[in-house]
């Protein structure tokens, strides 16, 4: 079977771009951490719990269990026949 013969190719971008590509995407890194820091330190209550967890979430590593769920999440609200009440962990895991 014949080959090919190939060269390597060479990309010519202009002087520092590649720089500035990575230098925007620490940037723009560094501008979500900073947004999810600060819901989770001054945001709603809701907000911030959403943010701790998106950071816990960040960090765990692969293959780990999930974290139980937190008591907010537990005591979400069921409607039953026009009335509202807190759901029960059997109702939960249903």
């Amino acid at each position: 079977m014949p080959r090919a013969n190939t060269a390597p190719i060479q990309i010519n971008l202009p002087p520092g771009i590649a720089t500035n590509l990575v230098v925007a995407g620490v940037v723009f890194g560094m501008g979500i951490t900073a947004v999810v820091l600060r819901e989770a330190l001054y945001g709603t209550p809701e907000t911030s719990e959403r943010a701790f967890r998106l950071m816990n979430w960040l960090k765990r590593e692969p293959g780990t269990e999930h974290a139980q769920p937190s008591p907010t999440a537990r005591s979400r609200t069921t409607v039953r026949a026009g009335s509202v009440r807190a759901a029960s962990a059997s109702e939960i895991k249903r």
